[in-house]
């Protein structure tokens, strides 16, 4: 595939999954998507899989019961509302859904501290102090690369990270001032592992049009709990399950409809792995 070609289509495809993953309570047919991609819909299912390694249809009903799950364990939506907010027709047709993915009915799911406990580590108190510092920050603007794979993997990370600065100095985003951010869209206790969607992010002021593999995101300001971590990033696991399974229980605060996002403050290369420091930014009311 010629490289001006395949720029195109990684522009494409990101516009689409960007689409995707606001608009999960709407109808997402091919036609629509298609029309968003500006491609044929003879071919764009055919580039969708080749490029996110999932078929649309499968990719999105995947997307909306995993956002299903994640809203049973951290909200106290109704199904019914859940269900409005995950793109089905009735709580009915997303409970049918639910059990045949996840092997467990929707209110049984609820009712377990954590999904796969048999499976997964129980929580663990957090080693730092978990007391999050509470701030109001403006809307950020970012230029992403998106990875799909296993949290933290070695080779995909480094190599996404590594393009982006060379995106970032090629086109004189990087200034001094810029903060380097990560997105997990998906809970490893939910989505298999090598389905989870992350995006290595530096943010600009700049105007800043996508293209090829990267694309633009807009993260929301507003009012965030912010969680700081000192050491390696695998401590990044327990710490999102105490906030999500004990403090948030506790804090009296109410998670608001944005994105969760993590802020790297040093360079993993330049520090000794006990001085690597993270926040966690979980948006409140």
């Amino acid at each position: 595939m010629k490289t001006v070609t395949q720029n195109e289509y990684h522009k494409s495809v990101n516009r689409v999954v960007d689409y995707i993953n606001n608009h999960l309570q709407d109808s997402l047919d091919l036609t629509n998507l298609a029309q968003v991609a500006h491609i044929s819909e003879f071919h764009f299912h055919r580039i969708f899989r080749a490029f996110i390694g999932e078929p649309l249809g499968t990719y999105i009903s995947r997307l909306r019961l995993e956002s299903a799950a994640q809203k049973l364990q951290t909200t106290t939506l109704t199904l019914t509302e859940i269900a409005q907010r995950t793109g089905y027709q009735s709580q009915y047709a997303l409970s049918k859904a639910f059990k045949k993915h996840f092997g467990i009915t929707p209110s049984a799911f609820r009712n377990l501290q954590t999904y796969f406990s048999t499976q997964m580590p129980k929580a663990k108190p957090a080693p730092l102090n978990i007391t999050p510092e509470i701030r109001e920050i403006s809307p950020k603007k970012l230029v992403y690369i998106r990875i799909i794979a296993q949290y933290g993997s070695s080779d995909p990370y480094e190599t996404a990270w590594k393009k982006l600065w060379k995106f970032a100095k090629s086109r004189q985003i990087v200034t001094g001032q810029n903060e380097f951010i990560g997105l997990n869209f998906d809970d490893p206790s939910i989505t298999k592992p090598e389905k989870c969607r992350f995006y290595a992010c530096i943010t600009t002021e700049k105007d800043i049009k996508p293209e090829g593999e990267f694309g633009i995101q807009k993260l929301n300001g507003g009012k965030y709990a912010v969680f700081t971590l000192r050491g390696s990033y695998s401590g990044l696991i327990d710490l999102y399950e105490y906030i999500y399974h004990h403090w948030l229980s506790k804090s009296g605060c109410y998670l608001r409809n944005s994105m969760p996002f993590e802020k790297y403050l040093n360079n993993p290369d330049k520090v000794n792995e006990a001085d690597i420091l993270t926040e966690i930014f979980i948006p409140i009311k």
